[in-house]
């Protein structure tokens, strides 16, 4: 399934770049732009779960946000768009075990992880053109950890399997995506990310304010 995300969004980066070859003229981006982002993205999951008869282990895609404005003044051959990006995500890991005359206990661990980073991003000229771009940039923020450990077992010691950790953990990241407006102001974008505590893949819709 990732691999064919990846494959997919590389499709709209490397369309986008051609578009941008082909255009006439005009840009997306430029000293006026506000965009609102909306996502969808996958991978990124923070614990390395255990594999084996009686585990299981579910991962929501995270939903994120982001904002994004450029800075008035241009950059060399492109503008700075500087924004934050905020992004949710739920996990969960249950070990099942079963006991005498069928009676079935769990162990069950469950986190939510929140994301706020500042995000800022370049828009070269040479990608950026009436219809869409091709844009590249970084993320840096932290992440927030929140985890609830559940059992029905009888054993008076299941807290012994708590999986304890910190809960506010840095985030960095780089990425690279590509946007392309179906209509004036409304896009699809799709991002392919690289960095701790980032997802990895992440296609939405962007809106131009």
């Amino acid at each position: 399934m990732r691999n064919k995300l990846i494959v997919c969004l590389a499709l709209l980066i490397t369309s986008t770049f051609m578009n941008a070859q082909t255009s006439s003229g005009g840009t997306s981006f430029d000293e006026n732009t506000k965009i609102v982002n909306i996502g969808v993205a996958f991978g990124g999951y923070y614990y390395r779960y255990n594999r084996g008869f009686g585990y299981s282990y579910r991962i929501t895609p995270a939903i994120n946000l982001s904002y994004e404005q450029a800075l008035k003044k241009k950059a060399g051959p492109g503008y700075i768009g500087l924004g934050a990006y905020f992004g949710f995500q739920h996990a969960s890991l249950q070990y099942d075990d079963y006991y005498y005359k069928g009676n079935k206990y769990y162990y069950r661990h469950s986190w939510n992880y929140m994301l706020i980073s500042a995000r800022g991003a370049y828009h070269a000229d040479a990608l950026n053109f009436e219809e869409g771009e091709v844009y590249f940039g970084a993320t840096i923020g932290l992440r927030f950890q929140t985890y609830r450990f559940e059992s029905n077992s009888l054993d008076p010691d299941k807290n012994l399997y708590e999986l304890r950790g910190r809960s506010i953990y840095p985030s960095s990241s780089l990425f690279v995506g590509g946007r392309w407006y179906f209509v004036p102001k409304v896009a699809l974008f799709g991002e392919i990310g690289y960095g701790y505590s980032y997802p990895y893949l992440t296609a939405g819709v962007s809106f131009k304010l």
